[in-house]
């Protein structure tokens, strides 16, 4: 029996990643809990792994789907100024909302200093031009969270960050043609694996810490996925495989290789599972949930400093999903519809045809 393609099943339009985008979302801050209250003990995947808290592993599946689709978004033939506008609606006006509240909103609440103080500190506008931008991470308010273990406002926003480098890189290997030489990309993608693997310390200038160089790895994987879909069968049986793969080499110095194989795969193949693809017409809440996870962690610590990791994770995600509710329907979703509009009006120019199937 042959299986479809990963390029057939997208080709479909019904899928999961949603739900998984979601998942992943709520993972990060059950992740973050113990690092927040600083109370019980490391989350399952740590203790029972050992490679990486939750956290990072959800982080790691965002950016296998962020490659995967944005490299598919950059191939769309509608264009670099439809792909360049569509990545600033999309990540942009939530995150911008989300840093004014904590600067202008969550900051002055919660600071031991007074407003004029607050607003005076220059580490105030830092944090608002940084994060707004999202080209650096500042992570504290002047007087913001100081009773609690972590001062940080927000400790999620680092990614978004490696996020838009990582929009401006496909715009620069569609520029030099990569994109649409599958041969050519490969490549390239093959030497960067060998290198990141073999000798991961040559990245060590060009990153500020050691996630950063593994969600890079982990959104190259998924554009290597799309440039790649029409050859790449997706079997169930495979990913289990993959895993047990994995789990043989749990412990040895070649699990983070195996890890780094099985858990792309694995998501794509969760991503095309049947009956499940309901969730996307509840609208995608996903990266709300990321955005005001940590800070609906730091709040929930303050009013309830005795709860467990499981109680801030239950706290904190009612508070984040709220949150995550008001960001789609009133920011998220109507940003998306001038991306609709945008599409619409170029849609009689004449773009040139670019296809990941050339060799």
């Amino acid at each position: 029996m042959n299986r479809p393609s990963l390029g057939q099943l997208f080709e479909e339009r019904a899928n999961n990643f949603n739900l998984i985008r979601v998942l992943a979302a709520l993972a990060v801050i059950y992740g973050h809990a113990g690092a927040i209250t600083g109370q019980g003990p490391a989350d399952f995947f740590l203790r029972s792994v050992g490679h990486k808290f939750i956290g990072g592993v959800a982080v790691d599946v965002f950016f296998v789907l962020s490659g995967f689709l944005i490299t598919s978004s950059a191939l769309s033939q509608r264009g670099l100024a439809y792909y360049a506008t569509s990545r600033l609606l999309r990540i942009y006006p939530a995150l911008i909302v989300c840093v004014l509240l904590s600067v202008f909103l969550l900051g002055p609440a919660l600071t031991t200093l007074d407003l004029g103080a607050y607003f005076h500190s220059r580490q105030s506008w830092v944090y608002l031009w940084q994060n707004m931008t999202a080209w650096k991470t500042q992570y504290e308010l002047p007087g913001v969270f100081l009773t609690n273990r972590d001062h940080a406002v927000n400790g999620s926003l680092w990614s978004l960050a490696v996020e838009v480098r990582l929009y401006i890189i496909v715009l620069v290997f569609l520029w030099a043609g990569l994109l649409t030489r599958r041969s050519a990309f490969n490549t390239v993608f093959a030497l960067i694996m060998a290198i990141s693997l073999a000798r991961p310390e040559v990245w060590t200038p060009l990153i500020q810490y050691d996630n950063h160089r593994d969600v890079t790895l982990m959104f190259l994987i998924g554009a290597f996925m799309w440039v790649n879909r029409n050859d790449i069968p997706m079997n169930p049986a495979v990913a289990v495989l993959l895993l047990l793969f994995a789990s043989a080499l749990h412990k040895t110095p070649y699990f983070g290789l195996a890890y780094t194989l099985a858990l792309p795969y694995f998501v794509f193949v969760a991503a095309y599972l049947p009956g499940l693809s309901w969730f996307n017409r509840a609208g995608d809440y996903s990266y709300g949930i990321y955005l005001y996870g940590w800070p609906c962690q730091q709040l929930a610590l303050m009013w309830w400093p005795t709860s467990s990791n499981l109680a801030n994770t239950a706290q904190s995600s009612l508070m984040a999903f709220s949150m995550a509710l008001l960001s789609w329907h009133l920011i998220e979703q109507p940003a998306m519809g001038l991306k609709k509009r945008l599409l619409r009006s170029t849609t009689a120019a004449a773009p040139t045809t670019l296809t990941a199937e050339s060799k």
